[in-house]
């Protein structure tokens, strides 16, 4: 008779619910990347409905639009014409200048808008509480409390920003549209057209976004119909609707979504490695069994197929329990990036497709890693199993490598699964590939490593030339029993600790690199900004301040579209919009792809204008050498030959362009100029404080203003991923706890025969401790040497910064994965230490 599903089911039922304190970490594990996972997933659902309910609360507005040049008159013309049909709109600037209080001057975000529109839905908290029109007035601004704490000044006080004074009538406690703003970091300042007008940082050539917000009144047509009015008039602008949100917000809630979902998805394998172990270590126990079984006219299918119902068992309560986990992760969240939500409580709730897709992918990947114990139910043969007595043959090495061939066969669907499963869940076949990869060599490097590092503690027990004390050497040779599958835990706990180390190690390192790696002599002070008639006179001031360390470099810059490629206009989505630049000499950080340089002759007053291009943006825009491009500044059209590709050099600290011209073809257009220089440290704050006095409208950053904002980046990205890298040391924790459960008569048997033999309790706590913390320091410091030699390549080989070893951090690993080791042993264990041994002897 074959053996019925429903049969098949009772008896997995039957031993799970016989084995579930064993089995209750296992689930336990899974329960932590499934959490992650639906925690994640349930988080963007829950941001996204929030974003479309209150889409026009988020943009401000019905429509908004955004641009980095400022519309010329027939533009605005046909702006003005969509009033006429019930549709109001307001013009926002957001820029950067310098702001004082008297102090050394502070970077600020600039917000330029009209009180008496803005916003035209949501609103803005201020404090003390007052209308916007109150607060913003032509001669006095709204700033955030970071700026006032930066500045040291009050409610009350007065503050300069450019050429004027103004009086700071209110603190910024929020903004609706926070989100859909251009500059979302750094200190804020909000003040009117009018007063923006009057500190003179609205020059020609000067930069900022431009950013249009529209209002549909009744009467006004459909925001498709205004969709396109807005693209006549403004053909370059990025433009939203409330209909679908704001598209920078959710393409970047997308890529974080797919990026968080594989940082859990590596708790989840975490957690799958457990249910391995715990299966293989069950089903070494349940040999005789099996043996009995097949004795009786069971077949290998049919016992498969209830260890591997008893799989599926394991990875659904895992997955249900990891759906509640998920739904406390989706409350942590907001609390980690309060910081960027201008929408007041994001509404959580049940998503029953993201935990539909934590429990399936729970147990698809809980049954892919428990193939391997699964498949060798085969090999079981019952007369190799009763008759254990008699000497095993060793196996002749065709059917070792034929077992190998299996091995790498059930390794294989491993890799297939994991890459399918991170395919579907960042919806990119290449992310999976590249996902697969990389978690196959991780772990091949840390069992490597943990392979390695046992053998090393094994050599150093054996012929140690100091004498190890006895309780010690017990503990670690407890290492070595068997069915401990001390490797397989040291890689699931070294694998959280590594993943987790490496964050915290590119984090805390990735700024100050940048500065460290900086070419000799590269600027430290940048000036952006700087008009035609500043270059000369901010020159000088240059040259006679203190601490100057090098020449000042300025480089131009004119706002500029793409309009065309030999005749044709450019594809919509190739289309180029920003800041072009000239050059009379090839400067030495240029290299030639293709073609040559200007001479002489095209740096004459009436030379033809010609143009070398970027290499990337030629190649993404499909230009060669002898094209002619044709581009639009300032309302007017000009065209270039393009006679050169280049490359900048990756030293290159000051600003470049993807489009360099010689000078005559932007002679005549509106210019700014960037630039930098270095100072000794030191002298920055007083260069600062002399170049706002003596040019109030140029912003002069400090390298480590600009640091500081991304640094806050930083810090709120590596918050949110060290948080659910989290949960991999948790479950490499729960596996260790599920190991101890699953060697529990082992243990026991253990525990008596040490008593019998004279052993007190504290002694075997002795012994048990040394044992688990040597599996916490072994596995801390696995962690520790791969996240030290990824963060080394990760640092030097793509983001080309230099690595410096961080003892401390590593330290804190070893001691905090020791300890947590401890704790989670102990917890699976300590109800052995009270069993007597006349109990236990009897039974033999």
């Amino acid at each position: 008779m074959k053996l019925s599903l429903r049969t098949a089911a009772r008896i997995a039922w039957r031993e799970t619910r016989s084995s579930m304190t064993k089995f209750l970490f296992v689930v336990l594990a899974v329960a932590a990347g499934v959490g992650a996972l639906a925690g994640v997933r349930g988080f963007s659902e829950s941001f996204r409905s929030t974003l479309t309910r209150e889409a026009r609360t988020v943009m401000a507005a019905d429509l908004a639009a955004r641009q980095f040049y400022v519309p010329n008159e027939s533009q605005l013309a046909r702006l003005r014409a969509l009033e006429q049909e019930n549709i109001e709109y307001t013009w926002i600037t957001e820029t950067v200048s310098m702001a004082s209080a008297g102090s050394t001057p502070a970077l600020s975000a600039v917000k330029v808008v009209d009180p008496a529109k803005y916003p035209f839905y949501g609103e803005i908290k201020l404090q003390p509480e007052m209308p916007l029109s109150q607060a913003l007035t032509a001669d006095s601004v709204a700033v955030g409390q970071d700026l006032l704490i930066r500045l040291n000044t009050h409610v009350g006080d007065k503050l300069r920003v450019g050429e004027r004074e103004f009086k700071v009538a209110a603190a910024i406690v929020s903004e609706p549209d926070r989100m859909s703003a251009s500059l979302n970091f750094g200190m804020r300042l909000m003040m009117t057209r009018t007063a923006f007008d009057a500190t003179g940082l609205e020059g020609l050539g000067s930069r900022g976004s431009q950013r249009y917000l529209f209002k549909l009144d009744p009467g006004a047509p459909d925001v498709e119909r205004v969709r396109r009015e807005i693209r006549r008039a403004l053909p370059n602008a990025v433009i939203a609707d409330f209909r679908a949100s704001h598209p920078i917000i959710t393409d970047g809630l997308d890529q974080a979504t797919t990026f968080l979902s594989l940082i859990s998805l590596i708790a989840l394998i975490v957690g799958a490695i457990g249910v391995a172990m715990a299966m293989h270590a069950h089903l070494q126990q349940k040999m005789d069994h099996i043996a009995v079984m097949k004795s009786l006219g069971a077949t290998s299918g049919e016992i498969i197929r209830i260890y591997t119902l008893q799989t599926l068992m394991l990875g659904l309560m895992g997955g249900l329990a990891g759906v509640l986990v998920g739904r406390a992760v989706e409350q942590v969240f907001p609390l980690l990036i309060t910081r960027y939500l201008s929408l007041g409580a994001v509404a959580t709730g049940w998503h029953a497709e993201a935990a539909g897709q934590g429990i399936l992918i729970g147990v698809l990947t809980t049954l892919l890693f428990t193939v391997p114990p699964l498949l060798a139910i085969r090999k079981v043969r019952p007369a190799l199993i009763l008759r254990r007595a008699m000497p095993e043959a060793r196996q002749a090495w065709p059917a070792r490598i034929a077992e190998m061939r299996g091995a790498l066969a059930a390794g294989g669907i491993i890799l297939i699964g994991i890459g399918a499963i991170a395919a579907w869940l960042s919806g990119s076949a290449r992310v999976g590939r590249y996902f697969a990869g990389g978690l196959t060599g991780s772990l091949i490097a840390l069992a490597i490593v943990a392979w390695a590092l046992l053998r090393v503690l094994r050599a150093f027990l054996r012929g140690s030339p100091w004498r190890v004390p006895s309780l010690v050497r017990q503990g670690m040779a407890n290492l070595y029993r068997q069915g401990n599958q001390a490797q397989a835990i040291l890689v699931a706990l070294g694998l959280g600790v590594m993943f987790t180390l490496t964050v915290y190690l590119v984090q805390d390192s990735l700024v100050g690199q940048i500065i460290e790696t900086a070419p000799p002599g590269a600027p430290n002070v940048f000036l952006v900004g700087v008009t035609q008639a500043e270059v000369d006179p901010l020159k000088d001031l240059i040259a006679h301040s203190d601490g100057v360390a090098g020449r000042v470099e300025l480089v131009p810059r004119v706002a500029a579209r793409m309009t065309g490629i030999n005749g044709y206009p450019p594809p919509p989505r190739f289309r180029y919009s920003g800041s072009v630049m000239w050059e009379d000499e090839k400067p030495d950080y240029v290299r030639l792809i293709e073609g040559s340089w200007w001479g002489r002759d095209a740096l004459q007053p009436h030379a033809a204008p010609v143009v070398s291009v970027q290499l990337e943006m030629a190649h993404r825009l499909q230009i060669h050498v002898g094209d002619w491009i044709e581009m639009q500044s300032a309302g007017r059209d000009f065209q270039a030959r393009v006679v050169a590709i280049h490359e900048w050099e990756q030293k290159r600290f000051m600003p470049t362009s993807s489009f360099v011209f010689n000078h005559p073809a932007l002679a005549d257009f509106p210019v700014s100029f960037d630039g930098g220089v270095r100072f000794a440290p030191q002298k920055v704050a007083q260069f600062q404080r002399l170049a706002f006095d003596k040019f109030p409208t140029v912003t002069v950053v400090n390298i480590a203003d600009a640091l500081e904002i991304v640094q806050q980046v930083i810090d709120q990205i590596a918050l949110v991923i060290r948080f659910l890298s989290g949960f991999a040391i948790a479950a490499g924790a729960i596996i260790l706890a599920a190991s101890v459960a699953g060697t529990r008569f082992r243990r026991v048997r253990e525990v008596v025969i040490l008593k019998t033999i004279g052993a007190t309790r504290r002694q075997v706590v002795r012994i048990f401790s040394v044992e688990f913390l040597t599996l916490g320091v072994v596995a801390g410091l696995m962690g520790a040497i791969l996240a030290t030699i990824f963060s080394d390549l990760l640092l030097k080989r793509l983001l080309n910064a230099k690595f410096e070893f961080d003892w401390r951090a590593a330290a804190l690993a070893v001691v905090f994965t020791a300890l947590l080791a401890n704790v989670s042993g102990w917890i699976a264990s300590v109800r052995i230490l009270g069993q007597k041994p006349l109990e236990v002897l009897r039974e033999e």
